[in-house]
């Protein structure tokens, strides 16, 4: 009797599992509502202009060029879309899903996101960082800053991009480290204490402080009453489970980023 509730216990288990995942073709509609291809073109050019910064300090274009390559041979937007989907196609399930589909089809959250996707346009990152500056000058009233610390705290993102840089940074640092004869490795422990203690002190609050000075310029544009209309639809069990599973992805997606960033540095591992 046993022995023939196996394959029903089985296949029950595989079934569940099977229903617990989303499909590929969900998930890429989901992407393509959601604006994220858009936002991952942005971040590679953000990233590929932050490397073009950074040529100055090395002492040959041949080293420059082996850095660059390195860095973006792992991040860049068709990995970080890879990876993205990857994740939510293994770890959320197909009706909550298309629920978000669907709060993303709403005229106004497609309003919001055009808006989003302006703003973080590379192209007016110099406008941004002026209104920025501005601020200090002419500050928004203290309930205004009290709704954008409120989506901030809604959508957890300066806490997840905390989390991401130091997953990012500990892939890639755990990727050249295995390189390492066995005797000058260190211990996955201390790797990770040390890359932890690594963030300056009151990094936490500078980053929530810089999250909100952006929303400040992306939602200047955006009244109050409908600041709170959009924290309201992050606060629903959809919008909840769409945030939490974007992060989720997004961190995902940066350590498989950073240990193929890891493991490209070997070029400079003599």
């Amino acid at each position: 009797m046993k022995t023939k509730l196996f394959p029903i216990l089985a296949l029950t288990l595989l079934c569940a599992y099977s229903f617990a995942q989303t499909s590929h073709q969900t998930v890429v509609e989901l992407v393509k509502i959601s604006g994220s291809t858009a936002i991952f073109q942005q971040l590679e050019e953000g990233i590929n202009a932050q490397i073009a910064q950074k040529k100055s300090s090395f002492k040959n274009e041949e080293e420059f060029n082996k850095f660059a390559n390195a860095i973006k041979s792992g991040l860049n937007s068709k990995n970080t879309e890879d990876y993205f989907i990857e994740y939510l196609e293994l770890y959320t399930n197909e009706d909550s899903i298309r629920n978000v589909i669907r709060l993303y089809e709403q005229p106004f959250m497609q309003e919001m996101q055009k808006m989003e996707l302006a703003a973080n346009n590379p192209s007016r990152q110099q406008e941004m960082l002026a209104y920025m500056q501005g601020l200090n000058a002419n500050p928004p009233s203290q309930e205004r800053t009290q709704l954008l610390v409120a989506l901030n705290k809604e959508l957890g993102t300066s806490e997840m991009t905390i989390k991401m840089i130091e997953n990012m940074v500990y892939s890639m640092v755990k990727g050249m480290n295995e390189m390492q004869p066995k005797e000058k490795q260190i211990p996955k422990e201390e790797l990770e204490q040390k890359i932890s203690s690594s963030l300056p002190a009151g990094f936490s609050q500078q980053m929530a402080d810089r999250i909100v000075a952006v929303y400040m310029y992306t939602y200047k544009d955006v009244s109050d009453e409908q600041l709170n209309e959009y924290i309201s639809v992050w606060q629903t069990p959809t919008g909840r489970y769409s945030s939490k599973h974007t992060l989720k992805a997004l961190d995902y997606s940066f350590s498989k980023m950073g240990e193929i960033i890891g493991n490209s540095f070997k070029v400079f591992v003599k």
